[in-house]
Protein backbone atom coordinates (compact mmCIF):
# COMPACT_ATOMS: atom_id res chain seq x y z
CA UNK A 1 0.00 0.00 0.00
CA UNK A 2 1.35 3.40 -1.04
CA UNK A 3 0.28 6.51 0.90
CA UNK A 4 -0.23 9.51 -1.39
CA UNK A 5 -1.17 13.13 -0.64
CA UNK A 6 -2.13 15.96 -2.95
CA UNK A 7 -1.62 19.48 -1.61
CA UNK A 8 -3.08 21.99 -4.03
CA UNK A 9 -5.32 25.07 -3.67
CA UNK A 10 -6.78 24.59 -7.16
CA UNK A 11 -9.63 22.07 -7.09
CA UNK A 12 -9.43 21.50 -10.85
CA UNK A 13 -5.74 20.56 -10.66
CA UNK A 14 -6.42 18.35 -7.63
CA UNK A 15 -9.09 16.47 -9.56
CA UNK A 16 -6.75 16.04 -12.54
CA UNK A 17 -4.05 14.57 -10.30
CA UNK A 18 -6.62 12.32 -8.67
CA UNK A 19 -7.74 11.01 -12.08
CA UNK A 20 -4.13 10.56 -13.19
CA UNK A 21 -3.35 8.46 -10.15
CA UNK A 22 -6.44 6.32 -10.67
CA UNK A 23 -5.33 5.59 -14.24
CA UNK A 24 -1.75 4.94 -13.19
CA UNK A 25 -2.68 2.63 -10.32
CA UNK A 26 -5.05 0.67 -12.54
CA UNK A 27 -2.40 0.19 -15.23
CA UNK A 28 0.30 -0.79 -12.75
CA UNK A 29 -1.80 -2.82 -10.27
CA UNK A 30 -0.92 -0.40 -7.49
CA UNK A 31 -2.80 -0.20 -4.20
CA UNK A 32 -2.78 3.23 -2.64
CA UNK A 33 -4.42 5.48 -0.05
CA UNK A 34 -5.01 9.10 -1.08
CA UNK A 35 -5.43 12.19 1.09
CA UNK A 36 -6.06 15.75 -0.13
CA UNK A 37 -5.08 19.15 1.28
CA UNK A 38 -6.28 22.52 0.08
CA UNK A 39 -3.22 24.48 1.27
CA UNK A 40 0.32 24.07 2.54
CA UNK A 41 -0.76 25.36 5.98
CA UNK A 42 -3.48 22.71 6.07
CA UNK A 43 -0.89 20.02 5.34
CA UNK A 44 1.55 21.30 7.97
CA UNK A 45 -1.14 21.55 10.66
CA UNK A 46 -2.60 18.10 10.03
CA UNK A 47 -0.03 15.92 8.24
CA UNK A 48 -0.97 12.31 7.47
CA UNK A 49 0.39 9.57 9.71
CA UNK A 50 2.13 7.85 6.79
CA UNK A 51 3.22 9.37 3.52
CA UNK A 52 5.21 8.00 0.57
CA UNK A 53 4.46 10.40 -2.29
CA UNK A 54 3.48 14.06 -1.96
CA UNK A 55 2.24 16.22 -4.83
CA UNK A 56 2.84 19.79 -3.70
CA UNK A 57 1.65 22.84 -5.62
CA UNK A 58 4.16 25.60 -4.97
CA UNK A 59 4.82 29.28 -5.63
CA UNK A 60 8.55 29.58 -6.25
CA UNK A 61 8.49 33.23 -5.16
CA UNK A 62 7.33 32.15 -1.73
CA UNK A 63 9.64 32.80 1.22
CA UNK A 64 9.49 29.10 2.06
CA UNK A 65 12.29 27.61 -0.06
CA UNK A 66 12.08 24.30 -1.89
CA UNK A 67 15.09 23.00 0.05
CA UNK A 68 13.52 23.95 3.40
CA UNK A 69 10.27 22.19 2.50
CA UNK A 70 12.11 19.09 1.33
CA UNK A 71 14.29 18.90 4.44
CA UNK A 72 11.42 19.41 6.88
CA UNK A 73 9.23 16.74 5.30
CA UNK A 74 12.12 14.29 5.03
CA UNK A 75 12.47 14.56 8.81
CA UNK A 76 8.83 13.53 9.20
CA UNK A 77 8.83 10.81 6.55
CA UNK A 78 12.15 9.05 5.97
CA UNK A 79 11.59 7.82 2.41
CA UNK A 80 9.16 10.49 1.24
CA UNK A 81 9.15 11.35 -2.48
CA UNK A 82 8.01 14.92 -3.22
CA UNK A 83 6.80 16.06 -6.64
CA UNK A 84 6.61 19.86 -6.81
CA UNK A 85 4.01 21.46 -9.10
CA UNK A 86 4.68 25.08 -10.12
CA UNK A 87 2.95 27.28 -12.66
CA UNK A 88 4.92 27.37 -15.91
CA UNK A 89 5.56 31.16 -15.93
CA UNK A 90 6.71 31.08 -12.31
CA UNK A 91 8.93 28.15 -13.20
CA UNK A 92 10.53 29.90 -16.19
CA UNK A 93 11.47 32.86 -13.98
CA UNK A 94 12.40 31.06 -10.76
CA UNK A 95 12.72 27.37 -11.58
CA UNK A 96 16.46 26.92 -11.04
CA UNK A 97 15.85 25.91 -7.41
CA UNK A 98 13.90 22.87 -8.66
CA UNK A 99 16.56 21.42 -10.93
CA UNK A 100 17.63 18.88 -8.28
CA UNK A 101 14.07 17.87 -7.41
CA UNK A 102 11.13 16.15 -9.05
CA UNK A 103 8.52 18.41 -10.58
CA UNK A 104 5.73 18.56 -13.15
CA UNK A 105 4.43 21.78 -14.63
CA UNK A 106 0.93 23.19 -14.90
CA UNK A 107 -0.95 22.61 -17.12
CA UNK A 108 -0.57 18.99 -16.06
CA UNK A 109 0.19 16.30 -18.63
CA UNK A 110 -0.20 12.59 -17.96
CA UNK A 111 3.12 11.67 -19.63
CA UNK A 112 5.09 13.90 -17.22
CA UNK A 113 3.04 12.62 -14.29
CA UNK A 114 3.71 9.00 -15.27
CA UNK A 115 7.46 9.56 -15.60
CA UNK A 116 7.81 11.22 -12.20
CA UNK A 117 5.60 8.75 -10.32
CA UNK A 118 7.45 5.81 -11.89
CA UNK A 119 10.73 7.36 -10.75
CA UNK A 120 9.33 7.77 -7.23
CA UNK A 121 8.27 4.16 -7.10
CA UNK A 122 11.68 3.00 -8.25
CA UNK A 123 13.18 4.83 -5.26
CA UNK A 124 10.54 3.51 -2.90
CA UNK A 125 11.14 -0.10 -3.92
CA UNK A 126 14.53 -0.16 -2.16
CA UNK A 127 13.36 -0.16 1.50
CA UNK A 128 11.21 -2.87 3.05
CA UNK A 129 7.54 -2.43 3.82
CA UNK A 130 6.07 -3.03 7.29
CA UNK A 131 5.27 -6.64 6.38
CA UNK A 132 8.89 -7.32 5.45
CA UNK A 133 8.13 -7.63 1.75
CA UNK A 134 9.93 -5.50 -0.77
CA UNK A 135 7.66 -2.79 -2.16
CA UNK A 136 8.83 -3.92 -5.58
CA UNK A 137 6.80 -7.12 -5.07
CA UNK A 138 3.56 -5.25 -4.38
CA UNK A 139 3.25 -3.60 -7.78
CA UNK A 140 4.78 -3.52 -11.24
CA UNK A 141 6.02 -0.37 -12.97
CA UNK A 142 8.52 0.87 -15.51
CA UNK A 143 12.18 0.51 -14.70
CA UNK A 144 13.99 3.81 -15.16
CA UNK A 145 17.78 3.86 -15.20
CA UNK A 146 19.73 6.44 -13.23
CA UNK A 147 21.40 8.52 -15.93
CA UNK A 148 23.46 10.59 -13.46
CA UNK A 149 25.88 7.93 -12.24
CA UNK A 150 29.27 9.45 -11.37
CA UNK A 151 31.77 9.31 -14.21
CA UNK A 152 35.40 9.94 -13.36
CA UNK A 153 37.31 11.32 -16.33
CA UNK A 154 39.95 13.19 -14.34
CA UNK A 155 42.05 11.54 -11.68
CA UNK A 156 40.48 12.12 -8.26
CA UNK A 157 37.57 14.25 -9.53
CA UNK A 158 34.05 13.07 -10.33
CA UNK A 159 32.36 15.06 -13.08
CA UNK A 160 29.20 15.21 -10.94
CA UNK A 161 31.08 17.31 -8.37
CA UNK A 162 32.45 19.89 -10.81
CA UNK A 163 30.89 23.35 -10.54
CA UNK A 164 32.92 25.10 -13.22
CA UNK A 165 36.34 25.13 -14.86
CA UNK A 166 38.51 28.20 -15.37
CA UNK A 167 41.28 28.44 -17.96
CA UNK A 168 44.65 29.78 -16.87
CA UNK A 169 46.61 29.52 -20.11
CA UNK A 170 48.32 26.12 -20.28
CA UNK A 171 46.46 24.78 -17.24
CA UNK A 172 42.97 24.89 -15.72
CA UNK A 173 41.46 25.31 -12.29
CA UNK A 174 38.61 22.88 -11.58
CA UNK A 175 36.20 24.03 -8.89
CA UNK A 176 34.06 21.68 -6.77
CA UNK A 177 32.02 22.60 -3.67
CA UNK A 178 34.93 21.65 -1.41
CA UNK A 179 38.12 22.36 -3.34
CA UNK A 180 39.90 23.92 -6.30
CA UNK A 181 42.21 21.60 -8.23
CA UNK A 182 44.88 22.60 -10.76
CA UNK A 183 45.13 20.31 -13.81
CA UNK A 184 47.69 20.46 -16.61
CA UNK A 185 45.08 20.53 -19.37
CA UNK A 186 44.08 23.29 -21.75
CA UNK A 187 40.42 24.17 -21.57
CA UNK A 188 39.70 22.87 -25.08
CA UNK A 189 41.13 19.48 -24.05
CA UNK A 190 38.83 19.30 -21.01
CA UNK A 191 35.87 20.42 -23.07
CA UNK A 192 36.27 17.31 -25.28
CA UNK A 193 36.36 15.02 -22.22
CA UNK A 194 33.12 16.28 -20.67
CA UNK A 195 29.50 15.43 -21.48
CA UNK A 196 28.08 18.21 -23.73
CA UNK A 197 24.57 17.87 -22.30
CA UNK A 198 25.88 18.76 -18.83
CA UNK A 199 28.92 20.95 -19.43
CA UNK A 200 29.01 24.06 -21.60
CA UNK A 201 31.76 26.43 -22.74
CA UNK A 202 30.01 29.69 -21.92
CA UNK A 203 33.11 31.83 -22.40
CA UNK A 204 36.61 31.39 -23.82
CA UNK A 205 37.91 30.97 -20.27
CA UNK A 206 35.07 29.07 -18.59
CA UNK A 207 33.21 25.76 -18.76
CA UNK A 208 30.19 25.46 -16.46
CA UNK A 209 28.17 22.55 -15.16
CA UNK A 210 24.66 23.46 -16.39
CA UNK A 211 23.07 21.53 -13.52
CA UNK A 212 24.79 23.78 -10.99
CA UNK A 213 23.50 27.11 -12.33
CA UNK A 214 21.64 29.21 -9.76
CA UNK A 215 20.80 32.20 -11.95
CA UNK A 216 21.18 33.31 -15.57
CA UNK A 217 21.42 36.79 -17.08
CA UNK A 218 22.38 37.87 -20.60
CA UNK A 219 26.00 38.41 -19.62
CA UNK A 220 26.63 35.99 -16.75
CA UNK A 221 25.59 32.97 -14.72
CA UNK A 222 25.85 32.43 -10.99
CA UNK A 223 27.23 29.08 -9.88
CA UNK A 224 27.67 28.54 -6.15
CA UNK A 225 27.74 32.34 -5.57
CA UNK A 226 30.46 32.81 -8.22
CA UNK A 227 29.61 35.17 -11.11
CA UNK A 228 30.85 33.67 -14.38
CA UNK A 229 30.80 35.62 -17.66
CA UNK A 230 28.71 34.40 -20.60
CA UNK A 231 29.77 35.53 -24.06
CA UNK A 232 27.16 37.10 -26.30
CA UNK A 233 27.50 34.33 -28.90
CA UNK A 234 26.98 31.63 -26.24
CA UNK A 235 23.91 33.05 -24.52
CA UNK A 236 21.18 31.61 -26.77
CA UNK A 237 22.71 28.10 -26.80
CA UNK A 238 23.09 28.15 -23.04
CA UNK A 239 19.52 29.32 -22.58
CA UNK A 240 18.24 26.51 -24.82
CA UNK A 241 20.29 23.92 -22.92
CA UNK A 242 18.85 25.19 -19.65
CA UNK A 243 15.29 24.96 -20.97
CA UNK A 244 15.93 21.38 -22.04
CA UNK A 245 17.38 20.53 -18.63
CA UNK A 246 14.41 22.13 -16.87
CA UNK A 247 12.03 20.19 -19.16
CA UNK A 248 10.41 23.28 -20.64
CA UNK A 249 11.30 22.28 -24.21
Amino acid sequence: MINVSICCNDLKQTNILNDFFKNFSSSNHLKYKLSKYSSFDHLVCAPPENLDILFLSINLNNKQSVHDINNKFKLLYKNLQIIFIPEIMDFMLNGFCLKDFRYILMPLKYESFEDEVSSCLNDLKKPKSATGKSINNIFQFKNYEDIDKPLVVLSGISTNSILFIESRGDHCLIYTPSKCVKKEYRIDQLEKKLCPSTFFRCHDSFIINIKKINKLTRSSVIVNSKIIPVSEKSFKTLKDKLLVMLKII
